[in-house]
């Protein structure tokens, strides 16, 4: 009951800020009198260039610095950009046992073509390299439990994972696109023979242990095909409508060149409305469903990214906390435009949010496991707040504090774009 009522407090948000306004009345015509507009300093810029510094860290990956930038070709009337190169660099240091590691490295660069050709095709590449070493594992299941005395190294394993992405999206009918990619990537796993991981493998519950694969180096190969529906007035800075997107990804069992074959659907609905001149609601539906021999690290994924915590899906709970072949998450964000202002010739703007993010995993879809995922609701939360800086128009920066039962005390994150 309480789930179904959680689900129905949700989709009550959507159905709320989804709802259609009243056409306005369009603007009357300028006098034919009157002078052309003129354009703008900004809107005469055909590049833009955008870089900030990344300074942070937690717990699990100590302090670290780095960078994220872009740069963007413009044009009148084109939203957002022509073209954008995207780059970023960040690597941690945590002192441990006397000495120095390092946790976390990680690189990209990415080009985006928006609006490519007749056809408004939209074509993403991006290439990364990402060495993680204090990965979190303390079992399957949403019910799994911090072991007595806290996190250790026992509870951390490491994942080398260097991976080329290419995307495509192209218009089928007024706002509904399809889109198809390619996702390969190399894994070569770090799991200590004393972890909490390494003796799951062979002494964990019976029905998890077939989720806990080889530790051997491997390449997945993932194909994907979808469909989008995405009527945003903005992709950056977007103020009002939706943007919802379901997506099948497909990874071939290929012998030992792919040994892992699986399946994967993906449902995202997300609104947004603005409220005020300044004020905008947005609200995010995440459904994710694993089906077949899956690496474990993707029970803890969605999108190539970590679900049921971390920076981009539900703040506050830790990256790589929970693992499960189904996960569902929701978002609640309130973003408000506070102030602009201008900074070495680069028009800014300062914005504050506030934000309730919620989810929880099961083991696997059809199949009830009560001893691993527990028998209540089980709903994993954070709540805070945060800051956006908008640079120009075509990058923002957001650092956000959550507090969840599951943080330690809480999470911080500062990265570049909005959550969603």
């Amino acid at each position: 009951m309480q789930l179904g009522i959680g689900l129905g407090i949700w989709f009550g948000v959507f159905l709320a800020l989804g709802a259609g306004r009243a056409a306005a009345e369009p603007p009357p015509p300028p006098p034919t009198d009157a002078p052309p507009p003129q354009p703008s300093p900004e809107s005469r810029k055909t590049r833009e260039f955008n870089i900030a510094p990344l300074v942070g860290g937690n717990s699990d990956i100590g302090a670290g610095i780095g960078q994220i930038s872009n740069v963007s070709g413009l044009g009148p009337g084109i939203e957002p950009y022509r073209w954008q190169l995207e780059s970023s660099g960040f690597i941690s240091f945590l002192p441990h046992d006397g000495g120095v590691v390092v946790p976390l490295q990680d690189y990209f660069v990415a080009f985006h073509l928006p609006d490519l050709g007749a056809h408004h095709v939209r074509f993403d590449v991006r290439a990364s390299y990402t060495l993680e070493k204090t990965l979190l594992f303390y079992g399957i299941g949403n019910a799994s439990k911090v072991p007595a005395g806290g996190p250790s190294d026992d509870t951390e394993f490491g994942r080398l994972h260097p991976a080329l992405s290419i995307q495509g999206r192209v218009p089928v009918y007024r706002d509904v696109y399809v889109n198809a990619g390619s996702v390969t990537s190399y894994n070569r796993l770090d799991v200590p023979a004393t972890s909490i991981l390494a003796s799951y493998a062979t002494q964990g519950p019976a029905d998890a242990r077939p989720f806990i694969g080889p530790f051997t180096a491997h390449t997945t190969e993932v194909l994907a095909l979808g469909v989008q529906y995405d009527t945003r007035d903005h992709e950056i800075d977007t103020r009002n409508g939706q943007f919802h997107a379901a997506q099948v990804r497909y990874s071939p069992k290929i012998g030992s060149a792919l040994p892992y074959g699986y399946e994967r659907v993906t449902l995202i609905a997300r609104v947004y409305r603005g409220v005020t001149d300044r004020v905008t609601l947005s609200a995010r539906l995440v459904g994710d469903v694993v089906l077949g021999d899956a690496p474990f690290y993707e029970l803890a994924r969605y999108e190539e990214t970590p679900a049921i915590g971390g920076i981009n899906a539900v703040r506050g709970v830790p990256a790589y906390r929970y693992y499960g072949k189904v996960k569902a998450f929701g978002n609640l964000e309130a973003r408000s435009d506070l102030f602009g202002f201008h900074l070495f010739g680069k028009k800014l703007k300062l914005g504050a949010a506030a934000f309730f993010d919620a989810g929880r995993t099961w083991t696997e879809l059809l199949h009830a496991h009560p001893d691993l995922d527990g028998t209540g609701v089980g709903l994993k939360y954070g709540i805070g707040g945060g800051l956006r800086l908008q640079q120009g128009a075509t990058f923002v920066l957001r650092a956000d504090l959550a507090y969840s039962p599951d943080a330690r005390p809480v999470g911080a994150y500062f990265t570049a774009n909005q959550i969603f």
